[in-house]
């Protein structure tokens, strides 16, 4: 009797379950022409169609062939643009009828994608239930898109339709022309942005007219080429409001408001009273320096108390992130926190916290961050980045002592500015504990004028090299100290130097690479890099060898491809590398020391400046055979390969 189970002997319960975890080129790639058995199995399974940015068009063009008859089996489909920027979206679309489509996702689209198809298609979905479009980026589709989309989305006949999400920016100024929302519509996710004279936080309400069923709303609000120069008085417009007039949605339980607009708490006010019973309030706010003047009061947590209790008696989550650029003087963090003692009180598990530091001290600006400790538990669908913090100036303030790193969970990502004097350390552990990616800038170290004497008649003092030494020495230490106060740095798997980062700073550089035994990706000035202080710096010889992703940063200076071999033998395990280097002869040789030499590569791209008549030698194929030659018991898989020259550079992904 065998005692073994073969997996062609499992029932096809179990393969309906195991395909269930897969996605449709998955399938397809894995299990087609398997067996009779098999295939009959694969009439049968809904698909689920995911690209992402990994695949290439030689993955979807393969896709598109075996779904010729299995269209009608895909019930969702998630798109990303794919790496060589091919439009999926117009090639599925065009190709196919998904004509029992149920979950429909763009995340992003490219340039040259033709829409109208696209959505005549999308509005004869007759059991669509949940369409998400997600591009902030204007370049990617035109005013009539939007305008059709939106239109066609809104007014979408399918009774399934329980969800959409529209993240693009458009003004809704049409909104009342239509007729309808989907009836049975339960969640809705909106980004209105337009001029300061045709979008305001006030634009929330035509919506909320059309929206009585839902329950989940979500809404960005952007005012677009906000005056800038402080000197100009701006105002929020005052707009006649019947009070006995207001939409009201008695079934909304949920609301996300994000502004990147001027408001204050009267426009805000009056969106809450249309949601009586609302339970959960996120709220996000990024305003810049002339902005400030109508915003301050939402930093006063008595304000939000007296706005909760008369509008949205029922809620019980209330979460904010608020960003803002001010000018000085500095606010009185002691004073704003303890406005918000009242919610700690009222709600389960719930703190909040501000950071404070200059950003612009020859404009007199700092910046302030106010988060609440369940904040991130609920991600924005836009990024709200943290600038570069002067450490020098750092000041925080929280309900919750000694727990800065519970509120920056989420955060991997840090930018700081190591200023000349050191930061007043006033805690005992690394504030942002998560960050693993850390970009770094600290102003030019100038040196003595006897020191620049000496230099221009090329005689050195022996003794006054060591002392300046010492004394560099001992300040690339102190300032590592400093700085593992803000991240851990045995969780920097990323390191960033600015492009403007000197060499004069190169025992900063040494310190903080030796500081970090985890680091895997790096970018860096080439001109930095190449310099004998780091290149040939022994204590960073093992540092380099762990390297797997390197940036480098051209700025005056191109890569040196006749240093391309010892580059490869300090750097063995690279599987992701990005240069500059001066013409395209100079890109053939780098790339093909990179192919001989790196066995781990797995994509790198050579920008050049100048063209020449060389023949671009990188096809597929070339590239396919000489890796097998090279590395003969490396596995790669074929499809993946692909090669890219647009006369700017060359890109050539392996895996």
């Amino acid at each position: 009797m065998n005692k073994y189970t073969h997996f062609e002997d499992l029932s096809n319960e179990i393969f309906f379950e195991i395909f269930d975890y897969l996605h449709a080129l998955d399938i397809f790639t894995s299990f087609t022409s398997l067996n009779k058995r098999i295939s009959s199995i694969l009439q049968l399974i809904p698909l689920r169609i995911i690209i992402s940015h990994n695949h290439c068009r030689q993955q979807i063009n393969y896709l598109s062939s075996y779904l010729t008859y299995h269209d009608h089996q895909v019930i969702s489909i998630n798109i990303d643009n794919i790496r060589d920027n091919s439009s999926v979206i117009n090639l599925l679309f065009n190709r196919h009828n998904f004509i029992n489509l149920q979950s429909c996702i763009f995340i992003s689209i490219n340039p040259s994608t033709i829409l109208e198809n696209v959505i005549k298609k999308i509005e004869n979905l007759k059991k669509l239930s949940l369409f998400c479009f997600h591009d902030l980026n204007d370049n990617n589709i035109n005013k009539n898109d939007k305008y059709n989309l939106t239109q066609t989305i809104l007014m979408h006949k399918s009774s399934s339709l329980r969800s959409i999400v529209l993240k693009y920016r458009y003004d809704y100024l049409d909104i009342s022309n239509y007729t309808s929302i989907p009836s049975n519509l339960l969640s809705l996710s909106l980004y209105i942005s337009g001029s300061r004279s045709t979008v305001s936080v006030y634009s929330i309400l035509p919506i909320l007219r059309f929206s009585h069923k839902l329950r989940y709303l979500q809404i960005s609000i952007e005012q677009t080429h906000l005056i800038e120069n402080n000197n100009i008085n701006i105002s929020i417009p005052t707009l006649s409001i019947n009070n006995n007039d207001l939409p009201i949605l008695t079934q909304l339980i949920s609301f996300n408001l994000e502004i990147y607009a001027i408001c204050d708490s009267r426009s805000i006010s009056y969106i809450l009273r249309c949601m009586p019973n609302l339970i959960r309030f996120h709220f996000i706010l990024a305003i810049r320096k002339s902005e400030w003047l109508y915003a301050n009061e939402l930093l006063d947590g008595y304000l939000w108390k007296q706005m909760f209790e008369l509008y949205v008696p029922c809620l019980s989550k209330f979460d904010f992130h608020m960003s803002i650029f001010k000018p000085l003087p500095k606010l009185n963090l002691d004073m704003i926190v303890n406005s918000f003692e009242y919610f700690v009180e009222k709600y389960s598990n719930w703190h909040m916290i501000i950071d404070q530091w200059t950003t612009n001290r020859k404009h007199r600006e700092e910046f302030v961050m106010l988060r609440t400790l369940n904040y991130e538990k609920r991600q924005s669908i836009v990024n709200v980045n943290i600038p570069f913090i002067y450490w020098d100036s750092f000041k925080t303030r929280s309900t919750l002592p000694d727990d800065h790193y519970c509120f920056y969970k989420n955060e991997t990502h840090l930018n700081i500015y190591m200023t000349w004097d050191t930061p007043i350390i006033t805690w005992s552990y690394p504030l942002f504990s998560q960050v693993t990616y850390l970009c770094i800038d600290m102003p030019k170290k100038c040196p003595s004028l006897w020191k620049n004497f000496l230099d221009i008649i090329n005689f050195h003092h022996t003794d006054d090299d060591d002392n300046d030494d010492d004394d560099d020495i001992n300040d690339a230490e102190d300032n590592v100290i400093s700085l593992s106060y803000f991240v851990h740095l045995s969780n920097i798997t990323n390191i960033e130097f600015t492009p403007n980062f000197h060499i004069s700073r190169w025992k900063d550089i040494q310190f903080i690479l030796q500081s970090c035994p985890n680091l895997i990706d790096l970018k860096i000035n080439v001109q930095l890099l190449i310099s004998s202080k780091l290149f040939n710096n022994p204590s960073l010889i093992s540092i380099f060898k762990q390297i797997k992703i390197l940036k480098l940063i051209t700025e005056k200076i191109y890569f040196p491809s006749n240093s391309a071999i010892k580059f490869v033998r300090r750097f063995p395990s690279l599987t992701h590398i990005e240069l500059k280097v001066f013409s395209f002869d100079n890109c053939v040789s780098t790339i093909d020391i990179f192919l001989n030499y790196l066995q781990y590569l797995s994509y790198t791209k050579i920008n050049y400046d100048q063209i020449t008549l060389l023949d671009d030698p990188f096809s597929r194929d070339y590239i396919i055979e000489k890796r097998y030659q090279l590395f003969p018991n490396t596995i790669f898989d074929e499809t993946i390969v692909n090669v890219n020259n647009n006369d700017e550079s060359v890109e050539i992904w392996l895996s």
